[in-house]
């Protein structure tokens, strides 16, 4: 009888040693997935360095100093110098979608918001004032369609600070005063993660990437992508981009690998996800995407947005029940975005569920306070109750 009470004492011991030594295992990082090279020629020293893209003109850096040194300004903390400074250059600047270096901004008047973000960037270098951005999660903007790739908005804000080296805090909670340069602030807007600065640079690199994808350059566009991997290898637009080129080169298994690297270290997995799912149908593999599509409908990712963006596409789709489930999970985060009403009560009506299309519109009726839109969508109750 001793002798089986040791022997259960020891086997409990083992399965409890067993039970710590399994949850102190971390599962290793796969590996970063190897680039077809030979499928794209081009020439990198075409590539810009991130120091050219911030690098002003002589005369550009004098008109920052003249400013700086102003009376009513050089009284300020630095950090707010650079912000009066930044905005003073956008009273009169012309937002539109161009990604351009610091200097043809400042020079031109002109931009996207990732390229006023890289401007405020520039000048905050300039003067020594520590820099932080964040990501906004905003109403998605579809700027352009070509070649079957939908270019939406991109939107981060910009915190502005002085700059401590005796400090070892860090940015966050330390007590800090800051200026923030938010170029497109909204009332639908969603403050998302902090990112550094290495973040930052690859997604200004993914831009470019985009513009050259767009011109059917492939070659410029993975040399792009290479560029900010070097800078942020994990950043899950750069992953998917980097699945897109090779696809479009016509390296099918290279663009898969991306795009399980990318669903295994991302933190955002919605629009690899959604693509992954694309590649597999093209390819006839039907069980394996409609797997992805099951992880897809179940799951759950802190960026809205792309849910109705996602929601919107398979609107057009006709697949209506993953519009449904696509526009719920948008509007769980964004109530009072009133446009995802009209989609959901689309997709509902198609499915037959005319009480539940009634109360979308109803419910939109009540975030909009436009009375153009307001007749439209009450033109559109109007018509659902009378097809009954």
């Amino acid at each position: 009888m001793r002798v089986n009470a040791v022997c259960i004492i020891w086997v409990l011991s083992c399965i409890l040693l067993l039970g710590c030594s399994n949850r102190a295992v971390t599962p290793p990082k796969p590996s970063y997935p190897n680039t077809n090279d030979l499928l794209f020629s081009s020439d990198t020293t075409s590539i810009p360095s991130f120091d050219s893209l911030i690098q002003f003109t002589s005369s550009q850096v004098e008109d920052i100093y003249r400013f700086v040194e102003k009376e009513d300004i050089t009284q300020l903390p630095v950090n707010e110098q650079a912000h009066q400074y930044v905005a003073k250059k956008l009273v009169n600047f012309n937002y539109e979608g161009k990604n351009l270096s610091a200097a043809e901004a400042m020079a031109t008047g002109r931009g996207n918001c990732m390229t006023l973000a890289l401007l405020t960037y520039a000048v905050a270098k300039e003067l020594n004032v520590g820099v932080v951005f964040q990501v906004m999660h905003t109403a998605p903007m579809l700027q352009e369609i070509r070649s079957n790739l939908a270019v939406t908005s991109d939107h981060v804000r910009t915190f502005l600070y002085e700059e401590d080296k005796s400090s070892s805090k860090g940015f966050y909670l330390s007590g800090r005063d800051y200026a923030i340069m938010d170029y497109f602030p909204d009332s639908y807007d969603r403050g998302g993660a902090f990112i550094d600065e290495s973040q930052f640079i690859a997604m200004y690199y993914r831009n470019l990437a985009a513009d050259a994808l767009l011109d059917n350059d492939l070659a410029l566009s993975f040399a792009l992508l290479k560029q900010g991997a070097s800078y942020a290898p994990d950043y899950a637009p750069l992953l998917n981009m980097m699945a897109v080129v090779h696809r479009r080169a016509g390296d099918e298994k290279t663009a898969e690998e991306f795009y399980l690297y990318g669903m295994e270290v991302a933190k955002s997995k919605i629009t690899l996800l959604s693509n992954y799912h694309h590649l597999l149908t093209s390819q006839g593999k039907v069980d394996s995407a409609n797997e992805i599509k099951r992880t897809l409908l179940f799951l759950d990712d802190p960026t809205p947005y792309n849910w109705y963006l996602l929601g919107r596409s398979s609107l057009k789709e006709g697949d209506y029940f993953s519009a449904i489930i696509y526009l719920e999970k948008f509007l769980e985060n964004s109530p009072y975005y009133h446009q995802a009403y009209i989609e959901l009560a689309s997709a509902q009506h198609a499915l037959g569920k005319t009480y539940a299309a009634e109360k979308s519109l109803k419910t939109a009726l009540e975030y909009t306070y436009l009375s153009n839109t307001q007749r439209l969508y009450q033109a559109k109750l109007t018509w659902l109750k009378q097809s009954r």
